[in-house]
């Protein structure tokens, strides 16, 4: 599998196209968001949602930053998908 980062607006465009995100970029480079395109389980993907490492959405990525004092600064997308 091959990701590409995506700045703020190429990322908004994809996401309303319906491209879904492989894991949020923060400006904190510890914090990992993963999204619904990693392709992790289901059972790890729960475990990441319970501990508001998992969002859906940009909006909720950005409910997590927020609540953790960090902006969204990217979203990683894998190659290819659409």
């Amino acid at each position: 599998m091959i990701i590409n980062l995506s700045d703020l607006a190429e990322a908004q465009s994809r996401l309303a196209a319906g491209e879904l995100p492989y894991e949020f970029r923060t400006s904190d480079p510890a914090l990992r968001i993963t999204g619904p395109a990693s392709g992790f389980g289901a059972e790890y993907l729960e475990r990441c949602r319970k501990n508001g490492l998992y969002a859906a959405s940009m909006e909720e990525a950005l409910v997590i930053a927020r609540a953790r004092n960090v902006t969204i600064t990217g979203v990683w997308f894998v190659k290819g998908q659409s």
